[in-house]
């Protein structure tokens, strides 16, 4: 156990200031994490293959007045992601905490959904979390400390509706690989894991009919979706020395769906 554990306070187990941060993916998960490390006095670095998003994002930390540096990074292509972490390491020397949300998601019959769909999804949610992991896994290694934090999915627990199964395999694979990777790197002092969140309020679920979200309100005992925000509460507790002896572990920020019904 790390010694200065035992003098901590609680503000200072969840303490982020200084800290270098890789957020990949910086879709409304991605972007509100980032933000909120970079609020709380990280060095925040956030990579994603598309750059007017990296932009839309430099340019509201610049209105909060934070700082958060941006990786042209594409997860599901190893070259890419073996170039993003060179670059970040080149300019940084260490890497404390990976936080990967990149993900995508399409919304079809599990029988008619096309293969190029399917490799897709797979190819960025669970090819991009193994490739992403393996480069923070080898630094963290050397460093003999590190945190990654995964976003995997409530679909990768149970059937969170009937036409998505694609996502749904996907997350599933991202949980065991985080369990994986725990297992792997907890000897050098590394902790793996995951949250799984249910239905959030991001451009990923945008734009449905209105029986989408009055399913999810009788589904969901909060009876609402949640936001960006709920989920950085998890975030936290297990990229700081509050989870310090946490690892493997899949956290579902669900509003109580997990006991509930899937959606027809």
């Amino acid at each position: 156990m790390k010694e200065i554990l035992k003098s901590m306070g609680v503000q200072e187990l969840f303490n982020v200031r200084g800290k270098i941060v890789l957020v990949s993916g910086s879709g409304g998960l991605g972007s509100s994490i980032a933000m909120a490390f970079a609020r709380g006095g990280a060095s925040v670095f956030v990579a994603d293959c598309l750059e007017n998003k990296l932009q839309e994002l430099q340019a509201a930390a610049v209105k909060e007045n934070v700082r958060i540096s941006t990786l042209l990074m594409d997860v599901s292509d190893k070259a890419s992601v073996e170039a993003g972490f060179k670059a970040l390491l080149e300019k940084t020397g260490r890497l404390d905490v990976v936080v990967h949300t990149a993900g995508m998601g399409k919304n079809e019959a599990a029988t008619d959904c096309e293969e190029m769909d399917i490799r897709r999804t797979i190819d960025v949610n669970l090819i991009g979390t193994i490739l992403v992991n393996q480069q923070a896994a080898r630094i963290m290694k050397e460093q003999r400390y590190g945190k990654i934090v995964n976003l995997g999915s409530i679909a990768g627990i149970m059937a969170h509706t009937l036409r998505s199964m694609p996502y749904a395999a996907s997350k599933a694979g991202v949980h065991q690989v985080t369990r994986s990777f725990a297992a792997e790197m907890a000897q050098y002092g590394v902790n793996v894991n995951c949250v799984a969140p249910a239905w959030i309020n991001t451009p990923l679920i945008a734009k449905k009919d209105e029986a989408y979200y009055e399913n999810i309100r009788k589904s969901v005992p909060f009876q609402r979706m949640g936001e960006p925000d709920e989920i950085l509460g998890a975030v936290f507790f297990l990229s700081t020395d509050a989870s310090h002896f946490v690892t493997g572990q899949v956290i579902l920020v669900d509003g109580g769906w997990s006991v509930t019904k899937a959606l027809a």
